[in-house]
Parts: C-alpha cells; structure tokens; sequence
C-alpha cells in the first residue's frame, strides 16, 4: 500500500510540475537580482519559511507512509499534508513575480477542491465510515437536555436554515439526510471549482479576467 500511495503521489504532483516546468526557468542569483520592486529580503525570509515548510510536510509524509497501518485514514491525510508544500510554494512563486500569480492562484484553486474531498473523507475514516458516521449523527438527536448539540434556538438534533432559505428548504435532521446534504454539496464544490478554474483560463486569454470586479464587461 505504501507504494501504491508513492505512485497516487508522484501522479498527483506531475501536473504541476509539468505547469511549473513551463514557467520561466531561474537561478538563484536571477532570484536576488530580478525582485521587479520587491525587495530582496521579502523573497529571501519567505524562501527559508517555504524551504522549512517543504522539509517539515516531506518528513511528516514518509513518515506516514512507513508507518502505513491505517490506509483509510492516512491516505487521505497525506492530501491534506500536501497542502503546505503546494500553498508555499505557489505563495513564494507569486511573490517572486506577479506575472505568475494568476497561473499559481488556478492550480491552487484546482488543487483547495481535491484538499476538501480529503478532509471530508478523512473525518468519515475517523468515524468508522459512512454508516458508522450516519449512525452517530443520528445518536445526537437523542441527547437530552444536559447534553446540547446545538446553541441558540436550535432543537436538539435539528439543522434549521436562516430566512428567506427556511421558506423553501426543510430543515435537516442529523442523520442519513444531512450527511448526504453535506456530501452532495461537497462533490459540486469540487466539480465547479476546477469548472471556474478553467472559465477564468479562458477570460485570461480574452482579457476578461477581473478578480473581485462585479461588471458586465469583466468575469
């Protein structure tokens, strides 16, 4: 399983090195000397943090994967540790040169969506699974009062919507219901994340692109 969890790795991480590849190639001394008004100590103090960060996630990595005894859990962490080394480094290749940073913001983008899915799979592998999460949700709404779920207002058990959405939505009852709610809206997360990813692709190349700009003109 270890290997196996090697190649799912080495998979995931050759399209952004295949992305990263067709960047402009540069030396360190291009990295003091091209800083495009930043200064140089910005970029040098955010390439120790980054350096240490990618040293720290590859230790915890290998050490999860020699010591692979439970795959349903840490196959899914090690997606979620991965999100430091991908973040730093898109982080410090934005700060190096802003002509990169709409490249790095769509692959992190793409990759926030796959980092949802695996922590939504990871807290269900802690449970005991999906039956076994649905049975403890269910277990909540008969708690009595010394025990509440929920603050406020709420019933015990019950997940009401705020106006105007409780006039047309029921409220969710923990259990089967409301786990399958939040998995659905999950799965559209990561269907419609990387879908924006590739709109805002296609703005770029039009130059329609505008981030944060709410116009007719601009997407």
């Amino acid at each position: 399983m270890a290997w196996n969890m090697s190649l799912f790795m080495v998979l995931l991480l050759l399209p952004l090195g295949e992305s990263l590849g067709r960047m402009e190639k540069f030396s360190f001394l291009d990295l003091v000397r091209e800083t495009k008004s930043v200064p140089s100590w910005p970029i040098f103090s955010a390439g120790v943090f980054v350096a240490a960060a990618l040293v720290l996630s590859l230790f915890l990595i290998i050490e999860h994967l020699s010591s692979y005894n439970q795959p349903e859990e840490q196959k899914f962490l090690i997606g979620l540790i991965l999100m430091v080394p991908i973040y730093g480094v898109e982080s410090f290749l934005s700060l190096h040169n802003s002509d990169w940073a709409f490249t790095c913001e769509v692959m992190r983008d793409c990759y926030e969506a796959f980092a949802m899915y695996c922590f939504e799979r990871y807290l269900i592998a802690c449970l005991g699974g999906e039956e076994a999460t649905i049975k403890v949700m269910e277990a909540q709404t008969r708690f009595d009062s010394s025990t509440p779920l929920l603050e406020f207002d709420y019933d015990y058990g019950v997940v009401k919507h705020p106006f105007p959405l409780n006039c047309i939505m029921r409220s969710w009852y923990l259990g089967s219901d409301f786990y399958h709610a939040v998995k659905i809206g999950i799965v559209q997360y990561m269907i419609l994340k990387p879908i924006c990813a590739v709109l805002a692709i296609l703005l770029q190349l039009v130059g329609l692109y505008g981030e944060g700009k709410f116009e007719w003109t601009s997407g």
